[in-house]
């Protein structure tokens, strides 16, 4: 039944023999599949946030923009199908893509030249992306804009959310600190509007990379390109090394920001915005997943772990906040 299922993308392509499926990791947003035809490996990704081909299309437009240029990092290729289209549909209107296999292995976040490379790659995408020329500007907001995506999710929604289920009950006073911090933010929101925007990945992680041996030579999943603040790029990374235990969160945000630097400065006003941009992605994290509660795509302890997990990076910022602009301030700024 599985196989039948990603038949209905995989035969729209000419893959020039037999395919079939190998078992590994798929996304918690999308299906993923790797399928092996001939001595070729691909990757099937089937979207299921949305069925949307225009999204999609702006995300295969980027990757071939991306292509053309001459950078140190590997990202997707879409494959083109028998009609020289690059997204697939099921009967029920679901998109699919297929895109070449990038060799390598998932990097890691407790090998330090895997978190120092990656401050590298960082870097260069973002070299990259602030040279690619699309028209569309696509269909999501920046972060600063949560508001625009979120503003249903009142407080009196969220409490609802709470008496709703149990699970969320056990963390309702976590989640009422976080929203505090939504409603004290807005005012800050706005002035994130005048640092320097651009194209940005906007979900780069670990799992959202590949690396062979010490070094990372592929990004991957661009689906969320946005035009955005592009010192968020830097945020999104850096949320994943805020350990629970406190000098190894700064042994970490430091290695990301040693090879980060090695390519590429921020302005002084750049790294000042770092803690609150990172406060923002978290923000940004918890009500997606109440979204996805709401369509019913993840169970209630899901958002329950996300709640603990946002709110122990967002208070651990806002206590080390001055400390979080020295080290960025010291590492990321060009010294003249």
């Amino acid at each position: 039944m599985t196989e039948a299922r990603f038949a209905v993308y995989i035969d729209q392509f000419q893959l020039g023999g037999e395919w079939s499926i190998v078992p590994g990791d798929s996304g918690m947003n999308n299906t993923t599949r790797m399928i092996r035809a001939g001595n070729r490996s691909y990757v099937l990704r089937e979207y299921n946030n949305h069925r949307d081909k225009g999204t999609v299309l702006l995300e295969h437009e980027l990757l071939q923009a991306l292509q053309k240029l001459d950078k140190p990092f590997q990202s997707p290729v879409p494959v083109a199908k028998r009609n020289g289209e690059t997204i697939a549909e099921s009967p029920d209107g679901t998109l699919a893509a297929l895109y070449v296999f990038i060799e390598g292995s998932r990097p890691s976040v407790t090998i330090q030249a895997h978190i120092r490379s990656l401050g590298r790659a960082v870097a260069d995408l973002m070299l990259a992306l602030g040279r690619v020329s699309v028209s569309y500007s696509g269909p999501y907001y920046p972060y600063y804009e949560i508001e625009q995506i979120y503003g249903g999710l009142t407080t009196d929604v969220l409490k609802s959310l709470v008496a709703a289920h149990p699970e969320i009950k056990a963390v309702e006073d976590q989640l009422m600190e976080l929203q505090k911090l939504r409603e004290q933010s807005r005012n800050e929101w706005e002035h994130l509007k005048q640092l320097p925007r651009q194209w940005i990945h906007g979900d780069v992680n670990f799992s959202n990379a590949v690396a062979i041996g010490d070094e990372i030579v592929g990004l991957l999943d661009f689906e969320f390109c946005t035009v955005d603040v592009r010192a968020m790029e830097l945020a999104v990374v850096i949320v994943d090394l805020i350990a629970d235990e406190d000098q190894l969160a700064w042994e970490q945000i430091s290695c990301f920001c040693e090879g980060f630097s090695g390519s590429l400065h921020l302005t002084e006003q750049e790294t000042m915005a770092l803690p609150a941009l990172i406060k923002l992605r978290m923000l940004d994290v918890v009500l997606h997943f109440v979204t996805r509660l709401s369509e019913r795509l993840d169970d209630a302890s899901v958002l329950a772990r996300m709640i603990e997990q946002c709110n122990r990076i967002c208070s651990w910022t806002g206590r080390h906040e001055r400390e979080l602009q020295q080290l960025f301030h010291n590492s990321l700024v060009r010294r003249l």
